[in-house]
């Protein structure tokens, strides 16, 4: 069975990133084709709240109206109450922010975006700052970025992904950036690195999810390509004084290969994963341990 033919277009551009020097493309192109939502409040502002900054694996927007937002039909296919950032970004209802709102009673910013990286988002924290979200009574603010660095849109901003040491420096240099302005602002607050989950079972990923518990998919060094993004995330926190969350090291064995009950990703045809928003990204399920994770983390 040719897995391949079974393919939408935009994946098979995301799998042919999977060669041996350019591992790390695979698991954040597929974060491109994600919406973004949010929906602050001006509650949220208030001292005590938390500001979270992330790409296509935390704004989790619906895939369908991400798609057409942008088209002469958008008008008529997302609704005007679709949860969206501040910059326009759709966002998912039930992506982990809003989880981590509900599950600490703590108010959360939501301020995460599709295709977002650790360049692009230096520019969202200052107008952050400057909407008075990030402020001296801020708990803290997550950075949920890193993942994109490594796919088409970090190659656009100059990142050569194919020099792992030079990604690291690249993303060290750029949360160094990031945890400067957010000190200015609130120099309480807790800076927290939010890391991806893990996405294939180190030997593939698992695209096709028809039959129940037999998830089809094609053979990729995954462990490879995640530990890259995952080391390149704990050691850019570690030399900024940031926290870092292992959400690798939470979801493993929950893959887009793991039993349908336990997926804590979706696959790209998918139709035995619990509740989704966006394919290769996470399940309500995943969003619920991912929110429950990165919250420990300001507690």
């Amino acid at each position: 069975m040719n897995v391949t033919v079974l393919v939408p277009t935009v994946l098979r551009e995301v799998i042919s990133l999977f060669r041996p020097r350019r591992l790390a493309s695979l698991l954040l192109a597929a974060a491109l084709t994600v919406p973004t939502v949010a929906g602050v409040g001006t509650a949220q502002a208030q001292p005590g709240n938390a500001v979270v900054f992330g790409d296509s694996y935390t704004a989790m927007p619906d895939q369908f109206y991400n798609h057409y937002r942008g088209s002469s039909l958008s008008s008529g296919m997302v609704p005007a109450d679709y949860p969206r950032a501040s910059a326009g970004c759709l966002q998912s209802p039930n992506n982990w922010p809003r989880k981590m709102q509900q599950q600490t009673g703590i108010p959360v910013i939501d301020r995460s975006c599709t295709a977002e990286t650790s360049q692009s988002v230096l520019g969202k924290i200052d107008s952050a700052i400057h909407e008075g979200q990030i402020h001296r009574g801020t708990r803290a603010v997550y950075l949920a970025i890193g993942g994109n660095d490594w796919g088409p849109f970090g190659r656009n901003e100059g990142a050569n992904s194919s020099d792992v040491p030079s990604m690291t420096e690249r993303y060290s240099h750029n949360l160094s950036l990031a945890g400067a302005k957010i000190r200015a602002a609130a120099p309480g607050a807790r800076i927290i690195v939010a890391g991806m989950p893990e996405v294939t079972d180190g030997k593939g990923l698992c695209l096709i999810q028809v039959i129940p518990n037999l998830p089809l998919g094609i053979p990729v060094p995954g462990h490879q390509v995640e530990n890259n993004i995952r080391e390149m995330q704990r050691t850019g926190a570690e030399r900024n004084g940031m926290i870092f969350v292992d959400n690798y090291a939470l979801t493993r064995g929950h893959n887009t290969c793991s039993p349908d009950a336990t997926r804590y990703i979706a696959g790209s045809i998918d139709f035995t994963s619990g509740p989704y928003t966006m394919s290769l990204h996470p399940t309500d399920l995943g969003n619920e341990v991912l929110a429950r994770n990165n919250g420990a983390a300001m507690l």
